[in-house]
């Protein structure tokens, strides 16, 4: 069988569907097996960073491994990509094909070492020296990227192998490698009964889970355990969704991106935390202050990478899939009643006083079509069930703290591993072709990220995606305005928007010029009238909103709380 049929066959057995791309003249191969072979569709991408984050956001929302191939020339591109997938623990598929390798140093156009690039930004880099090896290195780079901690595994195709052939016997799959976690695990009963024995002596137990919980599909063991022990549970940024924000027991996103002062305040007055599927990174625990190390909390982390394992925190280790470890101590804490009285009573509490600060807020700005207003509308307008990709900057802080999901499950796809701009438009269209088409597929784009992006709004038009893609425009990186702004604790000079500032964009004008229908929205109210027409729409829709710039109203983050009071701003932190 030649080389590059072997690899879709293997493709389709581990129960790909959909892959992301871009042409070279190095997988020219590739391609002309493709046009006769069924089964797997390729999305081709105007950049090989959007393919990457396509299979980004189609991993995210099906369960399913990614995969995204590029050709030689546009493998450096593929970096920011992948580096998110590494350090996100999401697991990715990426093909690259390169020139023969006896030409690379020969300087052989478009050639040079993509090992040395990838190896230290995935799981493995694994390079075909011949044919025969194919379909022996697909099996492991699905194998690896699936089990223990995953992550992405770099395959690197020589055009010369892939115009190669290989025999038939080798071509075969191990489909259970195809989703994740493939082969799951979890802790010994012994470290199960101390962890037990943990909670059951807590009076004020939190759960805080990050993006790993939702890759193990963990919504209903969260749930089972909360319940059992009456216990609030948090989310980080990247692990929104896990659990159901209008249940009694949720206080929401945590930390530093989208945390409020109560709900973070839960985490710090709590006397045990139990850490689930979390890296303990700085943006989910506001750069370790929420909750501090140097606490008397005692601390338990669950998560399937040993590495991480009481790396920012000396937490009773549990290492083994979240999904597995919660079902074990919810049976190990059968015979729990817990009291929390008043402890619980501070949620609605919470949830409350936010809603009233909410309402005076948007009623103090009447016809700004602030932030706020816009996740205010798209609650009200966007069914219950969508998928939104969030870029980083404005829209990721204000959907997380209020954009309030009612339902679990794999809802939400946020960058936060590392936060790149440019996620997105890309992570939105990779995600629409895997959830199902009657769910809408949100995009919250901001306006800087729009410029690394903006050429996937042809491939949306052209792919005929029903995607709505929301800018925030403001025009200015007004994260870095922000950061500066509560260092001086002044006003920014105007020389200072040399550095950040941009002029005016027509995103109209840009979004109709590649297929896509598109409206302007610079008062709330035309938001909710203008969000509902493009979600009836049949293809993709774009609509740009004139928004505050961040140091012209700070949104709500632990750090910059006290300079706002100190400029007389409510940013409802």
């Amino acid at each position: 069988m030649n080389v590059s049929r072997a690899i879709l066959t293997l493709l389709r057995d581990y129960g790909v569907t959909d892959v992301f791309g871009l042409p070279g003249e190095t997988t020219l191969a590739l391609y002309r097996e493709w046009e006769s072979f069924e089964g797997i569709a390729y999305h081709m991408s105007r950049d090989e960073r959007s393919c990457v984050f396509m299979a980004d956001g189609y991993a995210k929302a099906t369960g399913k491994v990614g995969v995204c191939e590029g050709p030689s020339v546009g493998a450096t591109h593929m970096a920011p990509g992948v580096t998110e997938a590494y350090k996100a623990c999401l697991p990715l598929i990426v093909m690259t094909s390169d020139v023969p390798l006896s030409a690379e140093k020969k300087n052989m156009l478009t050639g040079f070492d993509q090992t040395a690039l990838f190896q230290g930004i995935c799981k493995e880099s694994l390079t075909a020296h011949d044919p025969c090896e194919v379909p022996h290195l697909l099996r492991r780079a699905f194998r690896v990227a699936t089990t223990g901690r995953p992550g992405p595994v770099h395959l690197r195709l020589p055009s010369d192998v892939l115009e190669g052939d290989v025999d038939d016997a080798e071509v075969w799959s191990q489909p259970r490698f195809g989703t994740f976690p493939s082969i799951p695990f979890r802790p010994g009963d012994d470290d199960i009964a101390l962890a037990a024995e943990r909670l059951r002596g807590a009076r004020r137990p939190v759960m805080v889970c990050g993006q790993g919980a939702l890759h193990s599909g963990a919504w209903k063991e969260v749930r089972a355990l909360a319940e059992r022990l009456a216990m609030p549970v948090g989310t980080t940024i990247n692990g929104k969704g896990i659990f159901p924000e209008t249940h009694p027991l949720s206080i929401g996103v945590i930390g530093a991106r989208g945390g409020r002062c109560w709900s973070n305040a839960f985490v710090c007055d709590a006397d045990v935390v139990l850490f689930v599927g979390s890296s303990t990174d700085s943006a989910g625990t506001a750069g370790w202050k929420i909750p501090s190390p140097r606490s008397n909390q005692a601390f338990i982390q669950i998560d399937a990478g040993g590495e991480e394992l009481g790396n920012n925190y000396d937490a009773l280790p549990l290492y083994g899939d979240a999904g597995l470890t919660l079902a074990a101590l919810t049976e190990a804490l059968h015979d729990v009643v817990p009291e929390r009285g008043s402890w619980l009573e501070a949620i609605e509490a919470g949830w409350d006083d936010q809603a009233r600060r909410t309402k005076t807020f948007l009623a103090d700005r009447g016809e700004e079509a602030c932030s706020l207003a816009v996740v205010e509308a798209l609650k009200r307008t966007v069914a219950e069930g969508a998928f939104y990709a969030v870029d980083p900057g404005l829209c990721a802080v204000y959907s997380a703290a209020f954009l309030r999901l009612e339902e679990a499950g794999r809802r939400m796809a946020y960058n936060f591993a590392m936060g790149a701009l440019g996620y997105a438009i890309p992570a939105a269209i990779g995600a629409r072709f895997g959830v199902d088409p009657s769910r809408p597929v949100v995009a919250l784009v901001g306006d800087g990220s729009f410029g690394f992006a903006a050429g996937e709004l042809e491939t949306a038009a052209r792919l005929g995606t029903k995607i709505l893609f929301v800018v925030f425009d403001n025009s200015t990186f007004g994260w870095i305005r922000g950061t500066e702004f509560v260092h001086r604790s002044e006003k920014l000079e105007g020389s200072f928007g040399r550095f950040t500032d941009f002029r005016p964009v027509d995103y109209v004008k840009v979004a109709e010029g590649f297929g896509l229908e598109a409206h302007r929205v610079t008062r709330a109210s035309e938001l909710d009238d203008t969000l509902s027409r493009c979600l009836r729409a049949q293809g993709p829709c774009l609509v740009a909103v004139s928004v505050e710039a961040e140091d012209g109203l700070l949104p709500p983050v632990p750090g910059w709380a006290d300079c706002a009071a100190g400029q007389g701003m409510d940013n409802l932190y």
